[in-house]
């Protein structure tokens, strides 16, 4: 079995979900595992039907490749319901670990508030960093028990839910409305049993396929400090969730892919390593296509890539494991001699189109 990671080396947005429907493409029975973090992710290709863009698929899936949620990911059944709704090609199966963790439209509402409150851009608002607080605060159930409950007992958890918020955020008036609205738990309920219906809970191990393509979210200088920081996100954004899930399955070929423009990117708050103007990058950069302003996020910011410092930080993230460098956007902007002096091995993305 062939096993590919695909990882972002910098601070998201580098183009991995070119680069996993590409290998998708040139694969055959290919599982498409969503490694870490959740659908705050955005992951864009451009087809022959024109851009699209996964946050709670796999970049894959327009090539036919299956779906698996790790359970390092975050389940989030109203977006969910919304993408699986508007897919072009739906996955045969979708697979998920019975640990995911799952977030409400309460997690998702209150990160909002609290970004709004705090007059900052370093969000995505799906709730991500409350959902891993609340679990670590307060009973959880998995998405499997939930659905075993009576109703008024679902309820009864979606209202506890709500009130541990209210104990520590103040809800605006503008949100009251939708906050208290009453009907608002019951579509949340209808949304958990069409994903717990459309899904299969079971463990990686148990299933058989010819390739496993891993696709990370974030980026590697987005990874987790422990320390809970504004501008990092709650997770390991490397390679190490990728092999504590290939754990003892029998994978003889594994390739860690990380994924970089010729320039860093970033969206909203946060250090940007060598930060400077669009153009000041060079003259052929182009306003990027899928990644805008955004009330959560901010502006989409630029700067300068250091590729003998992007060089350390994949080293010290791979290990021993093989590497491939993915550069994206060379089109734009080519550097590719410089990443050859650095890397052994250089996969050139001249076109988004894959």
């Amino acid at each position: 079995m062939k096993a590919r990671i695909v990882i972002g080396a910098n601070y998201g947005d580098e183009g991995k979900g070119t680069v996993v429907a590409s290998y998708t493409r040139k694969g055959n029975n290919v599982l498409n595992v969503l490694t870490n973090g959740g659908a705050q992710r955005a992951h864009s290709i451009f087809t022959q039907d024109g851009n699209i863009t996964f946050q709670h698929f796999g970049s894959g899936t327009y090539h036919g490749a299956d779906n698996y949620y790790s359970r390092f990911f975050i389940l989030n059944p109203m977006q969910f319901v919304k993408e699986y709704e508007a897919l072009i090609v739906k996955p045969a199966h979708i697979y998920r670990d019975k640990a995911c963790r799952w977030s409400t439209p309460y997690d998702a509402m209150a990160n909002i508030i609290s970004e709004e409150q705090r007059k900052r851009h370093c969000s995505c608002g799906m709730g991500i960093w409350l959902t891993i607080k609340r679990y670590h605060e307060m009973p959880a159930p998995t998405l499997d028990a939930f659905m075993a409950m009576e109703m008024e007992d679902r309820l009864a958890f979606l209202r506890g839910v709500k009130a541990y918020y209210e104990r520590s955020l103040t809800i605006p008036d503008h949100w009251r409305s939708i906050w208290d609205a009453p009907l608002l738990a019951l579509h949340f309920i209808n949304d958990c049993e069409f994903m717990w219906r459309h899904t299969m809970a079971c463990e990686l191990r148990s299933l058989a396929y010819e390739e496993l393509i891993f696709e990370n979210g974030q980026g590697l200088l987005l990874s987790d400090t422990g320390k809970d920081t504004f501008d990092t996100t709650p997770s390991d954004t490397g390679i190490r969730y990728a092999l504590d899930l290939l754990g003892d399955l029998k994978a003889d070929d594994i390739t860690a892919h990380y994924v970089t423009r010729p320039y860093l990117t970033r969206h909203g708050d946060g250090h940007l390593a060598g930060e400077t103007r669009r153009q000041s990058v060079a003259s052929t950069v182009e306003e990027d296509r899928t990644n805008h302003f955004n009330d959560h996020q901010g502006e989409f910011r630029y700067g300068l890539l250091d590729i003998n410092a992007l060089h350390d930080r994949v080293v010290k993230d791979a290990g021993e494991v093989k590497v491939e460098l993915e550069v994206t956007h060379c089109d734009e902007m080519d550097r590719v001699a410089e990443f050859k002096k650095v890397f052994d091995k250089v996969n050139v993305f001249e076109s988004p189109f894959c």
